[in-house]
């Protein structure tokens, strides 16, 4: 699971990267957000937030086909 790393001040430091999420992703395939922080032993928050911000970025599609349902697909 998940372990957070924190400088001496206390401060979490932030080690998801999106290059993370990308190499567990294959191009246009669909993925929701619970199959990639298994995959990579993430909380489901915080790979969300990453996904978030690769949408956000146009790096990566996200589809809503439900309210509580994300999916997500890495462009080409």
């Amino acid at each position: 699971m998940e372990t957070r790393k924190y400088v001496e001040e206390g401060k979490f430091v932030q080690e998801r990267k999106p290059a993370d999420v990308f190499e567990v992703m294959e191009p246009l395939e669909p993925y929701m957000t619970s199959e990639i922080a298994d995959e990579l032993g993430w909380f489901r928050r915080s790979t969300y937030n990453v996904l978030s911000r690769l949408h956000e970025n146009g790096e990566i599609r996200k589809k809503k086909p439900e309210a509580r349902r994300v999916i997500w697909i890495r462009t080409e």
